[in-house]
């Protein structure tokens, strides 16, 4: 069977090429334990922060108390001047400010309310700095304060009312390493594998036809199907085993089906090899395909939606967005990661089938058409 004849000279090809079968096993294991290491802290910790404490008073050095215990705050230092807490944010010595006005828990309306500034210019550090430093100063305010109604000044802080409790979703602990941990492995996967698929692939060319791979080939289009299989394949095992660190080995919870990611998974990866195949097929040059495939894949995560926000964006960046398969499998990934409704999921499954069954079969005819001429 030509399917099992082209799965059998591929794998004999690997066993041959060391640089080819490194593509395979050896660089996605440098590629993700790099990543494990480089996000394995986790969460942010020691966010530093600075204090104007225009007041001074009893409330004031109470808020001051709550931030320095706070786990994850290290506070900067303790100033009267609104300038120096932000001098030491242009210095990067601080992520974020927090100003008490003076007055603050004395009866009355006329006062300032507190204020957290932060530095957006490092957005995730500076928001994260600032919410910490708003959960301190409500905690503080909840201890300290005995009538919360008769507190000037205190518009902008979040109050915890008596009786609600506020609890985190998906993501409690507020993990980068939980976060980037579900996007950075399946990206740098897809864009390797589309990597490795078109090199293979490229092989048959020869002078930017496929006429001889056809012409010799019987059944040329199952045979490319089964060259193609280990690349799918090792896509979704070290897809799988990153998956199994982050969730057996770091104890990350998904609320979802583990099952449903493993299956979106494969999807991803066949729908890689399959836009990577077309690529091949359109330009008859491998280099060019490459650039392509780095084209796409490589500016995947920066268009899929998941780091940068895409709702709002030019139309041009909407539509990139549409048509990239990560995008997909990202969403579907999200949605099991919060343990949404299974109906999303065959959604986004759905799409990722366009691309086998659009460009893919495309592309398997352009490249087997050959045999009948």
């Amino acid at each position: 069977m030509s399917l099992s004849a082209g799965l059998r000279v591929e794998i004999g090809r690997l066993a041959r090429s060391r640089l080819d079968l490194a593509l395979l096993t050896l660089l996605p294991a440098v590629l993700l334990a790099s990543m494990a290491a480089m996000i394995f802290p986790g969460s942010l910790h020691s966010l530093k922060v600075v204090v104007v404490d225009r007041d001074g008073g009893t409330l004031a050095r109470a808020i001051v108390r709550t931030i320095e215990a706070s786990p994850r705050l290290k506070l900067a230092g303790v100033t009267p001047q609104i300038g120096v807490a932000l001098s030491a944010i242009r210095r990067e010595q601080a992520q974020a400010v927090l100003v008490i006005p003076s007055g603050v828990g004395t009866a009355g309306t006329e006062h300032q309310p507190i204020e957290s500034l932060y530095q957006a210019q490092f957005l995730a550090a500076g928001s994260l700095a600032s919410t910490d430093l708003e959960l301190a100063t409500a905690a503080a305010l909840g201890t300290n304060s005995t009538s919360a109604t008769h507190l000037a000044g205190l518009d902008q802080v979040p109050r915890l009312a008596p009786g609600i409790h506020v609890r985190l979703l998906g993501n409690p602990t507020l993990s980068l390493e939980w976060y980037l941990g579900l996007l950075l492995g399946p990206g740098v996967l897809h864009l390797l594998i589309a990597v490795t698929a078109i090199g293979s692939a490229g092989l048959l060319l020869e002078g930017k036809s496929f006429e001889t791979f056809a012409g010799a080939t019987a059944a040329p289009a199952m045979w490319i199907i089964g060259r193609m299989m280990p690349h799918v394949a090792a896509g979704t095992l070290w897809g799988t085993a990153w998956f199994l660190w982050l969730t057996l080995a770091r104890g990350y919870r998904l609320e979802g089906s583990l099952w449903v990611v493993l299956v979106g998974l494969f999807l991803l990866f066949v729908a890689t090899v399959a836009i990577g195949l077309f690529l091949l097929a359109v330009t008859r040059e491998t280099a060019t395909a490459l650039s392509g495939a780095v084209i796409i894949a490589g500016s995947a995560l920066a268009y899929s939606g998941a780091s940068l926000p895409i709702n709002g964006a030019p139309w041009v960046a909407q539509a990139w967005n549409a048509v990239l398969p990560l995008t997909h499998y990202l969403r579907l990934q999200m949605d099991e990661a919060m343990g949404a409704a299974l109906r999303p999921a065959f959604i986004e499954a759905g799409w990722l089938l366009v691309y086998p069954l659009g460009p893919g079969l495309l592309a398997l005819f352009l490249m087997s058409r050959e045999r009948r001429r």
